[in-house]
């Protein structure tokens, strides 16, 4: 049998048994094949760090509750020894050889710094606060949308009738001017005058005759700079006249009725936008009104807008139980609706279509006919199909948007549920007071505002064009403090028209609208017009933002990142977090023993003050004792033999 050798075991640290059993084999190998037992060391002599060994000095000693690293090296050698993170390791085991150590140093610091590069590029991701929209169908009953009808036919009020003639004349003399245009402007017998005072109550209407016409304010042709074209328009001053503006078109059709626009703002700037009329006077508009093949309710709005005429209001402001519900698609389960389309000619200049305005909107806004709705034509039925669909957007940090206004800067100046477009005509109007010290004529004022006139405020058509051209070029101010709403009903409309009535059927309805309204033709034109709206589909579509980035994603992305760099998991991170703490408290160590140095190193020691006065140091005498004074002494000090 083989006499083993382990006496070199004992020079391999470490009381692990399978280290021992390994050198045990080698030397069995080594004396089958004919070597030198004590050749062993010259073979295996594994590294320190790939056993990952204490000195054998240290394993004797026992664990205590609380030790510390002597120095920072043994604090990274251990750090480096015992991690999970991949890589580590090698900067302890290569120590030997410089180029590894220096490689794998490079190599776990561009790990670390492309990670954290990603890290940051991740986080810049999730701080942005991007969003994802999310489509999704729901086939339910829905609420049926808020119906706003106008006549186009605006009233002519007796308390404005003669300041509207006289800008009639000035009409007829800029025409004939411009274009040798010598027709009549003047109104028809039948033209109807109402008195403010006989359909409203308590209202009060400045007449005390100081209005005056500025007949110097007139269309003018402008010849462009190569004087190749002209536009068509009319030049507006500031208070001063120093500064003047051009508002002018390229079509003098649109010149022509913006600038008489103008002229009946000023005029009726003493009589409130929107007027309550009596039912009756919208009777006479709405002849036939079905909804889901039953009458509709009475109980609609209606008031008269000085541009669009006698308008009416269907399912709009009412509770939620009230509205009307839809529960199949299709034109039989919708709104029906014959309109008397009449074209009374009130106001021939200012109202220059046949036929009515038309907005869908939600049931708990406002209708803002200057800048929604489309028109419909006399003597066809229109067909309108709607797709509804719901947007919903998530508050912030994620968007600026709001789900009422509270958080405005000011009042909104219409009585309903917040939208952009209430915030920016409320916004412009508070702009324009600040301004031009008075209100658009078209858009609602606070009580102590007052509409602008420009008899009580010179130039102020030229502060509010300058404005107006701001807010329709989305330059304005305004639209950066006025966010879009959190939650938005859409409606997507598709809409078709065929004559109506047809030649063959003209006589019979007229004949039954008579019997069953009263209805009556004045004109020979036609004046009848049928609205169907209806849902194409009841397929809801809701769009629901959701966060891009959320906290799992992140926590997610990280994690990848981590294990991708460096293999390890939030445990590594832990490791990470505790070499902190323990690098904070070596250096808290290692600067309180330092300060304990310095302190150690300027004790309170003895003095000697030698008198060498008349003495001759060189001689090698000595002083006498007499001489020599002592300071005093720490207690510490008082068993020190004292100097020769």
């Amino acid at each position: 049998m083989w006499q083993l050798r382990n006496e070199n075991t004992e020079e391999i640290e470490g009381p692990s048994k399978w280290k021992t059993r390994t050198t045990l084999l080698l030397q069995v190998c080594l004396l089958k094949w004919n070597l030198p037992p004590d050749f062993t060391p010259l073979i295996y002599r594994p590294p320190k760090c790939f056993f990952n060994m204490e000195s054998t000095e240290t394993e004797k000693n026992e664990e205590g509750w609380w030790e510390f690293y002597e120095s920072f090296t043994e604090l990274f050698e251990f750090f480096c020894d015992n991690t999970t993170i991949h890589g580590t390791i090698r900067l302890n085991c290569s120590r030997r050889n410089k180029m590894k150590t220096g490689f794998w140093v490079f190599l776990f610091f561009c790990s670390f710094g492309m990670m954290y590069w990603q890290f940051g590029a991740t986080f810049n991701d999730y701080w942005s606060y991007p969003t994802n929209f999310a489509i999704s169908l729901q086939s339910k009953q829905v609420d049926f949308p808020a119906i706003t009808i106008c006549n186009l036919n605006p009233y002519r009020f007796g308390q404005v009738h003669e300041y509207l003639n006289k800008l009639d004349h000035l009409a007829e003399d800029t025409l004939s001017a411009l274009y040798g245009y010598n027709g009549s402007l003047h109104l028809h017998k039948d033209t109807e005058i109402l008195d403010l005072k006989d359909i409203m109550d308590n209202i009060t209407v400045a007449d005390d005759g100081i209005f005056h016409l500025d007949t110097s304010i007139t269309l003018t042709k402008i010849k462009t700079d190569d004087g190749t074209r002209e536009k068509v328009g009319f030049k507006l001053c500031n208070s001063t006249g120093g500064d003047c503006y051009y508002r002018s078109f390229w079509s003098a059709l649109d010149a022509f009725h913006e600038w008489y626009k103008f002229h009946f703002m000023n005029i009726m700037s003493e009589i409130p936008l929107v007027l309550e009329i009596p039912e009756n006077l919208v009777q006479k508009f709405v002849l036939t009104c079905d909804f889901n093949r039953h009458m509709c309710s009475s109980d609609f709005s209606h008031f008269h807008h000085p541009t669009y005429g006698s308008c009416i209001t269907l399912n709009g402001n009412r509770s939620q139980s009230k509205l009307w519900t839809t529960v199949q698609p299709g034109k039989m389960y919708g709104l029906s609706l014959t309109l008397k389309t009449d074209q009374n000619d009130n106001m021939p200049i200012l109202s220059s279509a046949a036929g009515a305005k038309v907005m869908i909107h939600s049931p708990n806004q406002s209708p803002l006919a200057e800048h929604e709705g489309f028109d419909i034509w006399p003597g066809t039925e229109t067909s309108i199909s709607i797709r509804q669909d719901q947007v919903n957007r998530l508050a912030e940090p994620y968007s600026e948007c709001t789900f009422d206004g509270s958080n405005l800067d000011f009042q909104l100046l219409y009585n309903s549920s917040y939208t952009q477009q209430t915030c920016l005509q409320s916004c412009f109007q508070y702009k324009m007071n600040e301004t031009c010290g008075c209100g658009y004529y078209f858009y609602p004022v606070l009580p102590g505002m007052e509409h602008c006139n420009y008899n009580k405020h010179p130039g102020w058509g030229h502060c509010f064009y300058k404005l107006y051209e701001k807010l329709l070029d989305h330059r304005h101010s305004c639209f950066d403090m006025c966010p879009k709403q959190c939650s938005e009903t859409m409606y997507q409309l598709s809409a078709g028209s065929a004559k109506w009535p047809t030649s063959v059927s003209e006589e019979w309805i007229t004949k039954l609208l008579a019997n069953q309204t009263g209805y009556n033709r004045t004109s020979k034109r036609n004046d009848l017009a049928k609205l169907n709206v209806y849902f194409q589909e009841l397929s809801l579509r809701s769009f629901d933002a959701t966060p891009a980035v959320d906290i799992h994603n992140l926590l997610s992305t990280m994690g990848s990142q981590w294990s991708f760099w460096f293999g390890s998991s939030v445990l590594s991170v832990a490791e990470i977090a505790e070499l902190v703490f323990d690098v904070a408290a070596m250096l808290i160590i290692v600067g309180y023993r330092k300060y304990g140095r310095k302190k150690d190193e300027n004790p309170n020691v003895n003095v000697y003050v030698i008198q060498t006065d008349g003495m001759n140091g060189t001689n090698g005498g000595t002083l006498p004792t007499s001489q020599v004074q002592e300071k005093p002494r720490c207690s510490e000090d008082k068993n020190d033999s004292q100097p020769a």
